[in-house]
């Protein structure tokens, strides 16, 4: 007769303790042994062969693995990536090996301890100049309001300031946090505006909004766009070119210390669609928000004012959405709360039939659901009322677990 067997999910020392508990595990022992169930991999980019030989001898010898280029034993390779793996255990044995290394050891040693911290975090305190949000373990409502005419989903329905703010007002009674006003629509395709023109269209919804005690975020890449909407009321940057278009940008947020959203993109948006392939998405993507983040930092934005938007839609694939999606959780690495705009996305249409953005809802909250069980922190969404109901259930589960 065959026993019952069934692969156990630890995804965190509390569940690993509560499984030892119902077997009857010594409370004690439990504390030792938890560690040891849980299991990371870790890949350390651009090593050195001295250091990844230095790395790959002391996890070895605690038990642990480490997978190099076959070129490092011999030096015959200038660098290296390495994946590093091993339980929680085996990386805390590790990381005081580490700490009496040469070659920089020590900092790639704290570099990856932070990578493991990040991973299982679920709340963050986000910097503000005006005012700090406490994000987390509850998902983040971000309302999308575009005062555009050329909106992909919703194009010219809020171009009238009376029907933006009042629908900025409508969605707060949702359950929306944030407002995220934006004037230049970024659909694939869409042209610039001059920023006289994007001036025009979100500064008195921001000022009505703001005015009415709402959040706001202005939704722009114009460093002279963001100032004006920080002066006149808004709390949040949220930059889709992650500061690279308007080098200005870094400064007034490192002025104002408001909080900046960073998102990565291939391109602009006349230009991201054309070529969305990607020798490593998940490596390129991670990477360039990684030294966004740095540069951020570089320019004196407080890295507890960052918010990380892997940019769904931006320069990706139908397939290179869903694999960000289902990888979401390594983003977590970079230790900033992970934002996910999937809402009424082409790519979702695509998987349902849904031609029309207004037909893509229920594809969207799947989405937005897959996302939170993967670690997104903030949802930006046209839908806000069946956004929150949607992530209440996947935080209950999320907490729960």
């Amino acid at each position: 007769m065959r026993l019952p067997v069934r692969c156990l999910e630890i995804a965190c020392a509390d569940r690993s303790r509560s499984e030892m508990e119902r077997i009857g595990v010594d409370p004690a022992g439990a504390r030792i042994m938890a560690p040891k169930q849980l299991h990371y991999n870790l890949k350390v980019e651009g090593l050195t062969p001295a250091q990844a030989n230095i790395l790959k001898q002391d996890i070895l010898s605690i038990g642990g693995e480490a997978a190099v280029a076959r070129g490092v034993a011999s030096c015959s390779v200038e660098r290296t990536d390495a994946i590093v793996s091993g339980t929680m255990a085996h990386f805390l044995a590790l990381f005081e090996k580490l700490a009496r290394q040469a070659f920089g050891l020590p900092e790639i040693a704290a570099s990856m301890k932070e990578a493991i911290k990040g991973m299982d975090q679920r709340t963050y305190v986000v910097k503000g100049g005006a005012e700090s949000f406490t994000i987390g373990p509850s998902t983040l409502i971000m309302g999308i309001l575009n005062v555009t005419p050329d909106s992909f989903s919703d194009g010219g329905a809020f171009v009238d300031r009376g029907k933006a703010a009042a629908r900025g007002l409508e969605m707060a009674e949702e359950g929306a946090r944030w407002i995220d006003v934006g004037g230049e629509s970024t659909r694939p395709g869409a042209k610039p505006i001059c920023a006289e023109d994007e001036l025009k269209r979100v500064l008195p919804v921001v000022e009505a909004l703001s005015k009415a005690g709402l959040t706001v975020s202005i939704d722009t890449t114009k460093a002279a766009v963001a100032k004006a909407a920080l002066e006149a009321g808004a709390s949040i940057i949220n930059d889709v070119s992650a500061l690279t278009a308007d080098d200005a940008m870094a400064d007034v947020a490192a002025a104002s210390g408001a909080p900046v959203i960073l998102m990565h993109r291939r391109g602009t948006p006349e230009t991201m669609q054309l070529d969305t392939r990607y020798a490593d998405l998940m490596g390129e993507v991670y990477g360039w928000l990684h030294g966004r983040v740095e540069f951020a930092v570089s320019r004196g934005i407080d890295r507890d004012s960052i918010i990380v938007d892997p940019g769904l839609g931006f320069g990706k694939s139908m397939e290179g959405n869903l694999e960000i999606l289902g990888r979401l959780k390594e983003f977590k690495s970079l230790g900033r709360p992970v934002l996910v705009g999937a809402s009424r996305k082409s790519f979702i249409g695509r998987i349902t039939g849904g031609a029309d953005a207004g037909q893509r809802l229920s594809g969207t909250l799947a989405a937005s659901v897959a996302a939170v069980m993967n670690g997104a922190s903030i949802l930006r969404v046209h839908d806000v009322k069946e956004a929150k109901d949607a992530a209440l259930v996947a935080d209950a589960i999320v907490n729960h677990r």
